[in-house]
């Protein structure tokens, strides 16, 4: 049996979906591996797969947690001083791969196979020098395809204003304030004789692979223009078995209507804390709810839990057992959220932040999924509104009932696995020919 590598981007929202395909390929027979920083390793051994941590000389384990606690904390001149080491620490990462870190774990494993996480652009690159069949696995909504998507979800890039955000990122990496992508990536690009794509958004190109997306085409169908590799869509990938968080379940009644709310993990303090102030005042006015509310790492669930209002607050909540109880999720509109609640058929009132959440946003509004709205103009009675569109709402419920069905028939793990073991058949020529 073949040897397959993960490599995902070492936070959640891009761990969680590889975890039901990479349980399904080890069920099969096959060696699966990951390979990310050292902050993972714990969560991935604790599912039971190997891991080989990369670039640690440089973020040890447990500094991600740590500049994220200080991230939320720090302002002025000391958060600009851990921006800029955390720039240098990016920097570092790049050159590190330029110097040979990714050829030396790819010679020493020597997999037949590797999935890589859409932001984890350099190994891809290195694969292609070893001839190893690569495909960029897209656990959120993949960026560089998002103007070709038939919803209207993004705009074709401007090339006039592509270029300009060319030379103005490059100029702020030489001067220290973004990390020097473009030029890493071209420099590993040419030692490795890797093909590029443009694409209008940083880091401006691309390695022009085959891309995995884990959602079925009825939500969301790239038209790609000819010549370019074919877009293969697997199942959600949701992991239903996954570890999550205890949980004080004897708080929550059946009787009650349950709205669940979460910013995902990587929302600031200030952005979730303003909200959950929001979602207090909500509960007040509707105590025939209960509300469970995921604050985060950084914010004491304390001050939210309790009070007039039935609120159970917690910093991590078991998410999937949530989503089965739920009458509507409040969500950031993160990818990985949205197909959950979309399984389980619950209605969504998404806040989009930034990132592909906007785009996200706007597909599940397309579809009849859930209702958007605007974090920087939120009131109380707004959030309200909002809520009561989508509890209990028939036309909700039906739009949910059709892609959840598409959703749970598209979870064939058997397929995918098949779709991927295609893939090692492939040199790294087949896969950047494929269409």
């Amino acid at each position: 049996m073949a040897t397959i590598l993960f490599a995902p981007l070492p936070l959640a929202g891009h761990i969680n979906p590889t975890l039901k395909l990479a349980k399904a390929l080890r069920a099969r027979g096959h060696r699966v591996v990951y390979c990310s920083l050292p902050d993972i390793e714990a969560a991935l051994q604790g599912e039971g797969f190997e891991f080989i941590p990369v670039f640690g000389s440089i973020f040890p384990k447990g500094l991600v947690a740590e500049m994220s606690a200080k991230a939320s904390q720090l302002r002025g001149r000391e958060l600009r001083r851990l921006a800029r080491d955390h720039i240098q620490r990016r920097n570092a990462v790049l050159q590190a791969a330029l110097d040979g870190e990714y050829d030396r774990l790819l010679q020493a494993l020597r997999p037949d196979l590797v999935l890589c996480d859409d932001r984890v652009i350099d190994l891809s690159i290195v694969c292609h020098g070893h001839g190893i069949p690569v495909a960029r696995l897209n656990t959120t909504l993949p960026q560089h395809l998002v103007h070709l998507l038939p919803t209207g979800a993004g705009k074709p890039p401007l090339s006039g204003l592509t270029t300009v955000m060319r030379w103005l990122e490059f100029l702020l990496g030489r001067v220290g304030l973004v990390p020097r992508f473009q030029e890493y990536h071209r420099r590993l690009a040419l030692k490795h004789g890797c093909p590029m794509e443009s694409v209008g958004f940083p880091p401006f190109q691309l390695p022009l692979l085959r891309d995995v997306v884990l959602f079925p085409r009825e939500f969301a169908t790239p038209e790609t223009p000819e010549g370019r590799a074919r877009v293969y869509h697997l199942g959600p990938s949701i992991d239903l078995e996954r570890q999550e968080p205890e949980f004080p379940w004897e708080r929550l009644q059946d009787d009650r209507p349950l709205i669940y709310f979460s910013l995902g993990t990587l929302a600031l303090s200030g952005q979730t804390r303003r909200v959950l102030e929001l979602v207090r005042e909500v509960a007040a006015m509707r105590p025939e709810w209960q509300f469970v509310l995921a604050v985060g790492a950084q914010l004491d669930p304390a001050n939210f839990d309790g009070g007039p209002a039935r609120i159970v607050a917690v910093r991590h909540a078991p998410q999937i057992k949530l989503l089965r109880k739920a009458a509507a999720m409040i969500t950031h509109g993160g990818f990985n959220s949205v197909k959950e609640c979309i399984y389980f058929g619950v209605p969504m009132v998404a806040l989009p932040l930034k990132d592909d959440q906007p785009d996200v946003a706007r597909i599940l509004v397309h579809h009849g999924l859930g209702v958007q709205g605007t974090v920087k103009h939120l009131t109380s009675g707004a959030l309200l509104s909002l809520l009561d569109s989508v509890v209990g709402s028939p036309p909700h419920a039906q739009a949910l009932a059709r892609m959840s069905r598409c959703f749970r028939e598209a979870e064939s793990t058997e397929a995918d696995v098949a779709t991927l073991e295609h893939f090692l058949s492939g040199s790294q020529a087949a896969l950047a020919k494929a269409g």
